[in-house]
């Protein structure tokens, strides 16, 4: 279960675990009520995350679009390991998260 604090319009979420197939599941359940709830704006704090899969990935994604396509600011990750950061940077994925 993800820390979840929301302040001046932004959401920020705090993963309690890796964001890995295996645990994916309760972290997209509230992402997906963040945007149900008709948030604009999300944070994600990678701080203790030292592992993100394929999954993981495309959960981000696939919330990164959700919240654009209903006019939101989209996802911006921070407090990112250097090891997931060369990842996402590899990925191109630089380009889609403000990072």
């Amino acid at each position: 279960m993800s820390y979840i604090e929301r302040k001046n319009g932004v959401v920020v979420v705090k993963p309690g675990v890796d964001i890995i197939a295996s645990q994916c599941a309760s972290l997209k359940e509230e992402l997906l009520q963040i945007l149900k709830d008709g948030e604009k704006k999300i944070i994600i704090d990678l701080q203790d995350i030292q592992m993100i899969d394929s999954s993981g990935i495309g959960l981000l994604i696939s919330t990164q679009n959700s919240l654009k396509d209903s006019g939101g600011e989209g996802i911006e990750l921070i407090n990112i390991s250097d090891d997931i950061h060369k990842l996402f940077i590899a990925m191109r994925l630089d380009q889609h998260f403000k990072m």
